[in-house]
């Protein structure tokens, strides 16, 4: 009997033993993890199924922010748009075309863009008497290719001319003064160039004289040709254009049309100061003429002014500048300036949206 018990207790203890080693700790790799029998197992909730690192690593990478991958297999533009969109690859950063106060940038707008603008330009003061001349253009423009842009406007004008030597006293409030249009062809892309060129035609036919404010018919077009570059990456900026305008009126109530040009240069530099505000310069040099192709010189002037463009959220922006006349000449005329053909002081105030 004796003999038995104690076989039985050796018996027990050895199977306590095996038991004890089954709930023991093994290493594994570098971890240690518990090994149990399978009633023991944890909850679902609890459990933490070590995987492969190839496929940790990938699920890891999908989950990280500012790190979202498309599973569609199709190309994305940074802002994760299709080829089909019409903005696909375009962001609404800064665009020169507008930066430069009364000069214009080589930039124009990709293909499918719609832009909205209105435009309101005054020229004050001559030599004597009263003078004011506002003039208002609505614009829409539309990105035909992506280096061609049309545009089409309607505009109005207000003069206020007293007592000016050379002018008919006018008076007229705020006016439709007809349509106008504008074709811009970008010659070289700063994107593939340091230096931008666009070519700017902008044709009018217009109800009143810009300058004298009389009523009558008026043909005229603003030429441009632009070169603009960026001096400091997404912080500096400079233009120069070359300027070439013409115009045929027939003031009511008479029979022969007058005809007269102006041609010129442009230089401009801007400068960001803000993340959305740019602080610029322009110096304008003008001479106007009788004839379409400077048959006789009338005059000349030259034109110093700051200007200040501000990018409104992603799709707005506002342009401001003056410039005034700081050296003239008219021809047959021995006083400073040129107070008959040109303005004392110039003011342009533009603003757009994206659609």
């Amino acid at each position: 009997m004796r003999g038995w018990l104690v076989g039985s207790t050796a018996f027990l203890l050895a199977l306590c033993g095996d038991v004890y080693a089954q709930s023991g700790s093994e290493p594994f790799g570098q971890e240690t993890v518990e090994v149990r029998s399978p009633r023991y197992a944890r909850s679902k909730a609890q459990v933490r199924p070590h995987r492969h690192v190839q496929d940790h690593a990938h699920d890891h990478a999908r989950t990280h922010r500012g790190h979202h991958h498309h599973d569609d297999g199709r190309v994305h533009d940074q802002r994760h748009r299709h080829p089909e969109d019409p903005h696909f690859g375009h962001v609404h950063g800064v665009e020169t075309e507008h930066l430069f106060g009364f000069l214009s940038g080589s930039d124009v707008h990709h293909r499918g863009a719609k832009i909205g603008m209105i435009e309101i330009i005054g020229r004050f003061d001559k030599r004597d008497g009263r003078y004011q001349a506002l003039g208002k253009k609505f614009e829409f423009a539309y990105g035909v290719t992506d280096t061609f842009n049309a545009a089409i406007s309607l505009s109005a004008v207000r003069h206020k001319i007293d007592g000016v030597a050379g002018f008919d006293d006018v008076n007229n409030s705020l006016a439709f003064n007809g349509i106008g249009g504008e074709f811009r062809w970008n010659w070289v892309s700063r994107s593939t160039s340091p230096v931008g060129v666009t070519l700017h035609v902008e044709p009018v036919i217009q109800r009143h004289d810009e300058l004298t404010g009389l009523r009558g018919r008026k043909y005229g077009a603003e030429n441009k040709l632009i070169f603009d570059t960026e001096l400091a990456k997404d912080r500096w900026f400079a233009a120069f254009n070359l300027l070439y305008e013409v115009e045929r009126v027939l003031e009511q109530g008479e029979t022969e049309w007058e005809s007269g040009s102006k041609l010129g240069f442009a230089l401009a530099t801007t400068f960001r100061v803000t993340e959305n505000v740019y602080l610029g310069f322009n110096a304008q040099y003008m001479r106007a003429y009788e004839g379409l192709t400077f048959r006789s010189f009338a005059g000349e002037a030259i034109y110093l002014g700051p200007t200040l463009f501000a990018k409104i959220g992603d799709r707005s922006f506002l342009s401001l500048a003056w410039n005034r006349q700081v050296w003239g000449a008219e021809a047959r005329n021995n006083a400073r300036l040129d107070l008959a053909n040109f303005e004392r002081d110039l003011f342009r105030l533009k603003a757009g949206v994206h659609f």
